[in-house]
């Protein structure tokens, strides 16, 4: 009875030893997988939302510093990327072309730059009607009532959106139409054509945070459109990552020759069935168009 108990034991450890280390293996390879899984949506559903971004509106900032290239979320350093989302565009008639076709009822058709309440031809049409009310001026557009109208958007000082220089609130519109207004804020009218006499209707800003202490990554929509950049924008708020341990954010302005590029490099990781943490490292680059 003893050399039987001996023999069953030994074979007992043999065997346990042998389909335990294969399970553990199997459950670290799921939990990998799924630390993958949750890294690849994330970057996916950001990098789909970046490049509807308005041309020149993407901004970085950590916790003590705005207007950033760079920035990496470890520790308590908190990152963040913002953006205004596009949710249309087209091209705007310029100059009478000697034929008004009477798009906006009253006077004629082409966009005045000397105006701060105008309403122009769409050439074309418009494919996603804008949210407009009657009345509504720039501070309507900003603070999220209606949608906005933006014109040759440099991010630089006298064309930068965000600051309210070249943006203003949607009264109305059709499919070949828009009427607007940008006084309520500091313009008085749009400050320069577009080269292209292309025009970009903004909905919402957007705001991705990385906060590697809390561990998550988030994604922030519907808040105001301020001049100062927050790592804590408010408005209604997603989450798109956990167990995050460490995120990278680095802009590259584009140039005449190419778009800019946005690199976004997140860390995630879990304990393993050993105790050991385990990381997944995934890399998005987004290209963003920069032409307004």
């Amino acid at each position: 009875m003893i050399t039987v108990i001996t023999l069953t034991t030994i074979l007992a450890v043999l065997v346990g030893q042998n389909i335990s280390r294969p399970v553990e293996g199997f459950v670290d390879l799921g939990m990998r997988a799924a630390l993958v899984d949750t890294a690849d949506l994330a970057l996916q559903r950001l990098g789909r939302e970046v490049r509807l971004a308005l041309p020149n509106s993407v901004r970085i900032r950590s916790g003590g510093a705005a207007g950033l290239q760079t920035c990496t979320a470890a520790g308590a350093t908190v990152c963040a990327v913002e953006i205004l989302r596009t949710s249309d565009g087209g091209q705007y008639r310029g100059e009478l072309d000697g034929t008004d076709n009477d798009a906006c009822m009253t006077g004629d058709d082409s966009l005045d730059f000397s105006a701060a309440s105008d309403c122009f031809e769409v050439l074309g049409a418009v494919s996603h009607m804008p949210d407009a009310a009657g009345g509504a001026t720039q501070n309507d557009c900003l603070d999220g009532t209606v949608d906005c109208l933006v014109i040759f958007n440099t991010g630089q000082a006298g064309a930068d959106a965000y600051v309210g220089d070249n943006i203003a609130g949607i009264q109305a519109a059709t499919a070949t139409s828009i009427t607007f207004d940008i006084s309520g804020g500091a313009a008085t009218r749009f400050p320069l054509p577009s080269p292209r006499r292309r025009f970009h209707v903004v909905d919402t800003p957007v705001s991705f945070v990385c906060d590697a202490t809390a561990g998550t990554l988030t994604r922030f929509s519907d808040y105001d459109i301020t001049a100062v950049q927050s790592i804590t924008p408010g408005g209604s708020a997603a989450l798109l990552a956990d167990r995050v341990e460490s995120c990278t954010f680095r802009y590259v302005q584009g140039v005449g020759s190419r778009n800019a590029l946005l690199t976004v490099t997140v860390v995630l990781g879990d304990t393993d069935t050993q105790g050991a943490d385990n990381e997944v490292r995934l890399v998005e680059q987004i290209s963003v168009p920069n032409v307004p």
